[in-house]
């Protein structure tokens, strides 16, 4: 019996086989099973999802020129004393902003692919909020004769770095930094400044991981911004005093530089559901709701799932792939089980199988279910899109090979022909490297779970026939990953699995009680 089992199609109730009522789950009815782990979309998810559906030619232009009259006005509006010629002033700034949204439009147009893979548009739109957002902030300080070398602009680099990505980021912070020098009358040191402090804090946080290591990249972005608007003092001709006090300035901006970041980058990650690797680990504490749901409604599925996640983490980390969005994905790869969990075989203990009232294609139809249902369920909990993708690629088009056999036996029996492609997954391929490696660790953790006495030779075999399978039904034509990597995955998943099993002491039954001795007489 394959370990692929899944759930019937939630959009047309009348088609679900005989057999899967309301006893088909573990905790009841379909109906109180569905509001235990279902959920409602937020109004932020249902707003977000209406912005995904619109037309994207007009959704980027009404953006550019939102972002384009939003950077005239706040870097042309001075309500301090009143210029000469504002509009003079308003026609220099627009071409200037008209400039810098030519440059951002050919670099998207250049590099979007390669840095923007997943939720694009939403992406954009993050982008253009920040922009906005210090630009604004900018104002505020010069409004308020706050010292310009206090605007937080290292801020803008965290948090852009962590949600869009260090290229993208590093045009923004060009961009931005032009226009807080001419919003702080045209000082052009100040632009000065806040690229090397910026740019710096770009490289910084490339890599952090944990929120401490975040607080400790900060206070490391703090030191530097001060050493660089005390250097920035001195080559303008200030005095030692002067450019320590300067020095000080850019201290206190790397710490509120920090704290902004730590604030706004739980609330953005949310709202604009980016995946950053302080999500991910969030999202790997076994103590996350979902995950809690899976366990106690599927428990098989749970430790499966968990065991995969492992086998995936060991390949990612052999290749160089991101391990942690690999184990994150192989937690999540198999939700959609929570449907109907007695129709997966691991979650079937001391329990009739109710596959063996259906007929092969029936039994395939179910199993395919799990993968849509997944998707749905995840979209419902607000997964992120690189997650979503893992759940939906994990088994490509593979066949469903169990009830293919058996359907084939019985096409034999009764002289009928077999379609394969109602065998099949619908897909689509993995594309990533994470999604390739978890395609292969979940089928081979499957089918050596399956093996009553797994002995290493037995389990290197199974790694090599799934590699070999794989490749020559084409599920990684798609793929990210090379032979080579594709091998030593296979490798890495070995080695885990054997670690997993080791060698197990059989312990000897306990020697029956004499019976004591007959009185005698």
């Amino acid at each position: 019996m394959s370990e692929e089992n899944g759930a019937p199609d939630r959009e047309a109730p009348a088609s679900v086989p005989a057999g899967m009522n309301a006893d088909a789950s573990t905790n009841g009815s379909p109906a109180r099973k569905a509001e235990e782990f279902h959920r409602p979309p937020s109004r932020l998810e249902k707003l977000r999802a209406r912005l995904e559906g619109m037309p994207r030619r007009r959704f980027y232009v009404g953006l550019i020129l939102v972002i384009w009259a939003s950077l005239t006005l706040l870097i042309g509006v001075d309500l301090r004393p009143f210029t000469p010629n504002p509009w003079t002033m308003f026609l220099g700034v627009g071409i200037v902003v008209a400039t810098e949204m030519w440059v951002i439009w050919y670099f998207l147009e250049r590099f979007g692919k390669k840095i923007l893979r997943a939720n694009a548009l939403i992406r954009i739109l993050l982008a253009a909020s920040l922009l906005i957002l210090f630009t604004a902030l900018a104002r505020v300080f010069v409004l308020l004769s706050l010292p310009p070398y206090l605007i937080p602009l290292a801020g803008l680099s965290i948090l852009g770095t962590i949600l869009l990505g260090p290229r993208l980021m590093f045009v923004m912070v060009v961009i931005t930094s032009v226009n807080v020098g001419i919003i702080a009358d045209s000082d052009f040191s100040l632009t000065s400044a806040l690229l090397l402090t910026s740019g710096f804090a770009i490289y910084t946080v490339l890599r952090v991981g944990p929120r401490i290591e975040l607080l400790r990249a900060g206070l490391l972005i703090a030191l530097v911004s001060g050493i660089v608007m005390f250097a920035v003092a001195l080559i303008g001709g200030g005095s030692l005093r002067s450019a320590a006090e300067l020095g000080g300035i850019g201290l206190a901006n790397g710490l509120l530089s920090l704290m902004l970041a730590m604030v706004l980058l739980p609330l953005l990650e949310n709202a604009f559901n980016i995946l950053t690797p302080q999500k991910l680990l969030e999202l790997a504490d076994t103590g996350n709701p979902l995950l809690q749901k899976l366990l106690r409604g599927a428990p098989g599925t749970f430790t499966h799932s968990m065991q995969v996640g492992e086998l995936s983490r060991n390949a990612a980390e052999r290749i160089g792939a991101d391990s942690l969005l690999a184990r994150v994905g192989a937690y999540y790869h198999d939700v959609g089980k929570l449907e109907h969990p007695n129709y997966f075989i691991e979650n079937q203990i001391s329990r009739m199988n109710p596959h063996a009232t259906l007929t092969p294609v029936l039994s395939a139809r179910i199993i395919k279910r799990h993968v849509k249902d997944g998707v749905y369920l995840g979209r419902e909990w607000n997964l992120p899109q690189e997650v979503l993708a893992m759940i939906a690629e994990h088994h490509g088009t593979t066949r469903i090979e169990y009830f293919y056999r058996k359907a084939l036996q019985d096409a034999v029996a009764n002289s009928a022909s077999v379609n394969e492609t109602d065998f099949r997954y619908t897909g689509p391929r993995p594309k990533s490297k994470e999604a390739g490696i978890l395609m292969l660790a979940d089928s081979i953790e499957a089918t050596v779970k399956s093996l009553e006495k797994p002995t290493p030779k037995r389990i290197r075999d199974i790694v090599s026939s799934t590699i070999r399978g794989k490749l020559e039904d084409g599920q990684f034509d798609e793929c990210e990953l090379t032979m080579h990597e594709i091998h030593e995955t296979g490798e890495a998943i070995l080695e885990a699995l054997i670690g997993f099993i080791g060698p197990r002491i059989e312990y000897p039954e306990a020697p029956a009680e004499k019976a004591p001795p007959s009185p005698t007489p």
